[in-house]
């Protein structure tokens, strides 16, 4: 109760004013532990930091600032700052957070530490690491109104203990994704800051990766979206300065002599055509300032790439060398250097090259038959289910002839699959009849639920009750391996032994089934191995049915691989339709009497249905739940 209305006090306490930017000026001291050029800081060495100190500063309305930025620009430098600048003079509970606790210890270690001895206002407000002082320790640093927290992305507690104000979000795309989560993996960090409304301010900078999947690239297509732009000093306007690559006639450019060494490089205006020389950077650094392309936009966004890198530093002519040698391995069918340099020095997202159905040629395409109705050639029905940790992902699917498949329905059933809930929803789409085209009523015959993330003895459970129809499964990323493999029984007694009608789970290759649909997807002509979907179905379901692609990469002992990576957040549509299609194979697709089921379906439709039969197989033990 004490920690609520000191966290209440604070949220409804008048900001003092300060300008981190004017602060880091004053106070602030660079290490030689921490930079190249040890000393008294000064903003006119990085001018691109001021905007950013500024919003961070309690004046400001902002409440989030996201940078997208290459490597070793002084970008957690700016974070060291907010945190020495909030102890100092505008005190309250702050995190930092890196990808990793290792790494976050290591900063702490060799960076903080060091900076807070070398800055003397932070003397006798913040103590000396000290391991057997709780307060004052690599992982919480404690002093009067506050705290600094640092901890990993990784922490299993981190991220849902106390309220902080202050949030510094390191490094992003290094996070990883929790399985069973949606949004990004900083998202339950910046809920830790909801106490705090708008006094709050949360900073997030990174490195993009790979695009689609780079969280950084979705936090800045969400904010102002700044550049920061300097004057031309031939025609004085304000330009970005872009790579701009070979077939460009504006950017970086350079000359080599006979052995292919680079021995000169410049700036080609893209206003003014004119030559600009690396020695009139630090001028037009000074002069410059960020353009806001949302500049209304609440979330602040800037970015910068290494073409600005101060003189000393990063020259345009180790950039270009660096594309060089990128661009000669991509030749040979290497992108791993290409992709470096586009992320650390240009700060863009890589886009790999694959295999990837576009999803708008899908949606239109769609035919006029009823969801929730089979059509006449689907003449075995199965389900999946996709288990995460707020829902079931359900997909329900017809199967024919040459294995030509249609969408019949998909929906999200929400709810905690630890609770029976949700399964009892599950149990009316798994319960209920379905009408064919020719009036037939059709029963699932085979539905898989996926046991991966959090929920697998919840999906256990159910699975358990009402085998052989429903089944547990789980994928396995193994290359060939087949679409659907011998079960294993997961059950034992309390001698240790396997139970022989327990529960049993069933392998499923992934890459195999998901290279399988892809090539389907592909096809144009109704029939072998078609896929049909209904009018209905909307834009989300055939983004997430093509969330993947296919990529060639080198792994560790140097060797090309393929391998199936994730473009978009989600991907339930796809790991459904690969359950869907283990489901059918399990189901027997691959040697059903079509012609006794057409010629039961022919009966129907003439009015004189066949006398009704036991669905073989279908065993289900009991409706109880869990």
């Amino acid at each position: 109760m004490q920690k609520v209305k000191q966290t209440i006090t604070q949220a409804l306490k008048p900001d003092p004013y300060i300008d981190f930017a004017e602060w880091a000026n004053e106070y602030f001291k660079l290490t030689s532990e921490s930079s190249v050029e040890p000393g008294k800081y000064r903003t006119s060495r990085t001018p691109w930091v001021v905007e950013i100190l500024k919003e961070l500063s309690p004046q400001s309305a902002a409440t989030e600032i996201v940078v997208i930025k290459p490597t070793q620009m002084a970008f957690t430098t700016i974070a060291n700052i907010f945190l020495c600048g909030i102890a100092h003079r505008y005190p309250g509970p702050a995190m930092f957070v890196q990808p990793t606790e290792a790494m976050v210890l290591k900063h702490s270690k060799k960076k903080i530490a060091p900076t807070v001895a070398a800055i003397p206002c932070l003397k006798g407000i913040i103590k000396a690491s000290r391991s057997k002082d709780s307060g004052n320790t690599l992982f919480l640093k404690e002093f009067p109104g506050g705290s600094w927290t640092f901890t990993g992305s990784n922490s299993q507690t981190a991220s849902r203990s106390d309220s902080v104000r202050y949030l510094v979000i390191d490094d992003y795309d290094g996070y990883v994704q929790e399985v069973g989560i949606d949004g990004g993996p900083g998202d339950l960090f910046k809920k830790r800051t909801d106490a705090f409304g708008d006094k709050k301010k949360i900073y997030i900078n990174s490195t993009p990766t790979v695009k689609g999947v780079s969280h950084i690239e979705a936090e800045w297509e969400e904010s102002s979206q700044g550049h920061f732009c300097v004057p031309c000093p031939i025609c004085k306007e304000f330009i970005f300065l872009k790579f701009g690559g070979l077939d460009a006639d504006y950017g970086v450019k350079f000359d080599r002599d006979d052995d292919g060494q680079i021995i000169n490089s410049w700036y080609v205006c893209q206003e003014c055509g004119g030559i600009i020389h690396e020695w009139q950077k630090t001028k037009m650094l000074l002069a410059g300032k960020y353009i806001h392309k949302f500049p209304k936009r609440k979330k602040r966004g800037f970015k910068i790439n290494s073409q600005y890198s101060p003189l000393g530093w990063v020259s345009w002519a180790q950039i270009c060398e660096e594309f060089v040698k990128a661009a000669k391995a991509l030749r040979r069918g290497d992108s791993r250097l290409m992709k470096t340099w586009t992320n650390t020095r240009q700060a863009e997202v890589w886009e790999e090259k694959g295999d990837q159905p576009e999803w708008q040629n899908l949606s239109t395409r769609a035919e006029p038959y009823k969801i929730l109705t089979i059509p006449m050639a689907g003449l075995l029905l199965v389900a999946s289910v996709d288990t995460q940790d707020d829902r079931l992902e359900f997909l329900l699917m017809a199967f024919g002839r040459g294995e030509e498949s249609w969408i019949i329905y998909q929906t999200t059933l929400a709810g905690d699959p630890d609770a029976p809930e949700v399964w009892k929803k599950l149990d009316e789409l798994l319960m209920r009849t379905y009408t064919h085209e020719s009036g037939a009523e059709m029963h699932i015959l085979s539905m898989g639920v996926d046991t991966g993330g959090h929920k697998t003895q919840a999906v256990y459970n159910y699975c358990r009750s009402r085998s052989p129809i429903v089944f547990a499964l789980k994928g396995a990323t193994a290359q060939g391996k087949p679409v659907i493999s011998t079960a294993s029984r997961q059950d034992v007694n309390f001698k240790g032994e396997k139970v022989k009608n327990g529960v049993s789970l069933w392998s499923i290759g992934t890459d195999v089934a998901k290279g399988t649909i892809y090539n389907r997807l592909k096809l144009t002509e109704q029939g072998h191995g078609f896929v049909h979907f209904p009018i209905g179905l909307n834009d989300e379901f055939y983004k997430q049915l093509t969330a993947e692609k296919l990529i060639t990469k080198y792994n560790k002992q140097g060797f090309q691989v393929q391998e199936w990576m994730k473009t978009r957040e989600r991907n339930d549509v796809l790991d459904c339709f690969v359950y869907c299609y283990a489901a059918a194979l399990k189901a027997g697709l691959a040697h059903r009497d079509w012609d006794a089921i057409e010629a039961d379906h022919r009966q129907v439709a003439s009015g004189n249905p066949p006398q009704p039969k036991k669905p073989a197989n279908r065993r289900i033990r009991s409706k109880g739940l869990l």
